[in-house]
């Protein structure tokens, strides 16, 4: 304690704040941290879904494989070769169905088309998977119209259309190919549907029209910033 022109100085009192925290003891970077973590939890969300069925994918190629066997789809569209008899009656199979053909039964230019439509399915699940954490990494900051964002949307669109095209376009080779092996092509077609193109058409669309809706939210995003 000092004494100066009359008045007495006390020291001051240390606060119970230290410096880069908050008083009470809450780090200025818990905010970020908790952030982090919540994007980190979606990403792991997202991360499991993809790689289940990644996994599932990759046992089930690789055991059909190791049995000599492949499952692909095919179109049934007569009743010649598609009756079955049960005990107590019969039954036809129509319309788009999943068949296990022995390996041994298909020419390998049949099984190459094939498994190149089943690996390039499995790719575009990854590499989709891989393009979408940016978005969901500024969704969970509550910053969504990020330049990344909009250009991982647009990787993500590109992703989907070229992955799927090579899918369909080898999976109908194949499966028609596949019909000429096993000497059925009048009876069955493609594995491959209208109804299934249109999807991959609504889904391709629908991340456009995401990427457009980013893309007018970023600009009255900064818009909203140069008012204030």
């Amino acid at each position: 304690m000092t004494k100066e022109n009359g008045r007495s100085e006390l020291p001051e009192e240390p606060d119970d704040t230290v410096s880069g925290s908050l008083k009470g003891g809450m780090k200025r970077g818990d905010g970020t941290a908790k952030q982090k973590a919540l994007g980190t939890g979606y990403e792991l969300w997202v991360g499991l879904a993809i790689g289940f069925y990644v996994i599932y994918a990759v046992t089930e190629l690789i055991t059909g494989l190791v049995h000599e066997r492949i499952r692909l789809p095919l179109e049934f569209e007569s009743e010649a070769v598609a009756t079955l008899d049960f005990p107590g009656a019969d039954a036809t199979l129509s319309g788009l169905t999943q068949l296990t053909v022995a390996t041994t039964d298909l020419a390998t230019a049949t099984l190459v088309l094939l498994l190149i439509a089943k690996i390039a399915l499995i790719l575009t699940f990854i590499v989709a998977a891989i393009s979408i954490v940016p978005i969901i990494r500024d969704i969970a900051k509550g910053d969504p119209f990020t330049a990344r964002s909009i250009k991982a949307l647009g990787v993500l669109e590109s992703v989907i259309a070229v992955g799927c095209l090579v899918y369909f376009g080898t999976m109908v080779l194949g499966s028609n190919m596949v019909s000429r092996d096993l000497d059925i092509a009048d009876d069955v077609g493609p594995g491959v549907t209208t109804v299934q193109a249109f999807v991959l058409l609504g889904v391709v669309g629908g991340t456009e029209l995401l990427r457009r809706c980013f893309k007018s939210g970023q600009k009255a995003q900064e818009e909203l910033e140069g008012l204030v």
